[in-house]
């Protein structure tokens, strides 16, 4: 590089040269016409300097500068799942479902915190189960209690094409997972190595995966990565001062008092405090469950076997009331192309806050 440098400098001045000496005569006078046309050689001997340093010093330089240094422009993508702003490589990964149960005897519950998305229905017996829906990069190294599948929850994940983790489940969700094009891993079949059970917690309470088991498991099954559905809206927070004054939202999912949930607004972090039988809901890591958006999904529910097993009605439309930043919307909800969207009552699109989800299946009267 020195020698090429010390070359193309000689190169310019050789041409400077011979342009200075154009300007004068023999006698050192100058002359009219020889002077203009020295002048204008003059002028493109420099251009011509410009251009050989550009190419052969200032290009390669920039060339040569690390990627990240280019590239590095401080910009974020949008997470399909949740709209959290991240690395783009991370921006459209595969979710992970998750079967897991709200039995009073299996509390608490762990790693619900890491979930973008969590839907609670009740399935039998007035008691409710959660289907929680994790970004691709999960890091909890402890998830459940984990259940058995109920085919409407089968059909939730299916709409996010998520890779679903499960024991077990009724018949007609066994039967409609064989036909499903989501992949699914139950506990009780070959694929139990991705689960493990906690001795010191009472059976069928103490199931349990983790993200490393979940990881190993996208990998053996060699499951693509790359998410296949598209995302919902999703805004920045836009908490308003009437917003301190939100009330509660309560959710009579039963009669027993143990499963009877209610939202509390958060002014400071923007957020829904969650209260589950009259207490603060924790994790078992002592987390506050809380929630960026609330939705009631109001739904038709009817008993399909002796067992009081349902069939939760998730086609067509209903009404919907969506909580955030302290606001409350009524609008409603609508099944299109395999994808459930919530738009207010104008028809509008919800655009959800950054930041996770908690969608309630209420059933209608």
């Amino acid at each position: 590089m020195t020698r090429n440098k010390d070359t193309i400098n000689r190169l310019i001045n050789s041409l400077r040269l011979i342009g200075g000496n154009l300007v004068f005569n023999k006698s050192g006078k100058k002359t009219g016409r020889r002077f203009l046309a020295a002048l204008l050689f003059f002028f493109i001997i420099n251009a011509a300097a410009v251009l050989i340093s550009l190419y052969f010093f200032i290009l390669p330089a920039i060339i040569n500068q690390p990627l990240g240094i280019l590239a590095d422009t401080g910009l974020k993508s949008p997470r399909r799942l949740d709209g959290r702003l991240g690395d783009k490589d991370a921006a459209a990964l595969r979710p992970i479902a998750v079967m897991m149960e709200n039995h009073s005897d299996s509390r608490p519950v762990a790693g619900l915190e890491n979930a973008s998305l969590v839907y609670e229905s009740i399935v039998e017996g007035e008691i409710t189960r959660f289907l929680a829906i994790f970004d691709g990069r999960i890091s909890a190294e402890r998830i459940g209690p984990v259940r058995s599948a109920r085919p409407f929850f089968v059909t939730l994940a299916e709409e996010w094409g998520a890779v679903y983790f499960h024991a077990g489940g009724s018949p007609q969700a066994l039967q409609k997972l064989k036909s499903s094009p989501i992949f699914n891993l139950n506990e009780i079949s070959s694929d139990g190595i991705y689960f493990f059970r906690d001795r010191e917690k009472i059976a069928p309470h103490n199931l349990f995966t983790s993200a490393s088991l979940i990881k190993q498991a996208v990998l053996a099954k060699e499951i693509d990565t790359r998410a296949d559905f598209l995302p919902w809206l999703f805004k920045n927070d836009e908490p308003t001062i009437e917003a301190e004054l939100a009330p509660e939202i309560e959710i009579n999912f039963s009669k027993v008092p143990d499963y009877q949930v209610k939202y509390r607004y958060d002014s400071p972090s923007n957020s829904y405090v969650r209260y589950q039988a009259g207490e603060i809901h924790k994790t078992e890591a002592g987390a506050i469950l809380r929630a960026k958006n609330v939705v009631l999904q109001y739904v038709k529910a009817r008993a399909i076997d002796s067992l009081g097993r349902l069939n939760v009605t998730l086609i067509g439309q209903g009404q919907a009331e969506i909580y955030q930043d302290g606001q409350a919307i009524i609008g409603f909800w609508k099944k299109e192309n395999n994808r459930t969207r919530f738009y207010d009552s104008a028809g509008r699109e919800i655009r959800f806050n950054r930041g996770n989800v908690w969608v309630e299946l209420v059933f209608e009267k």
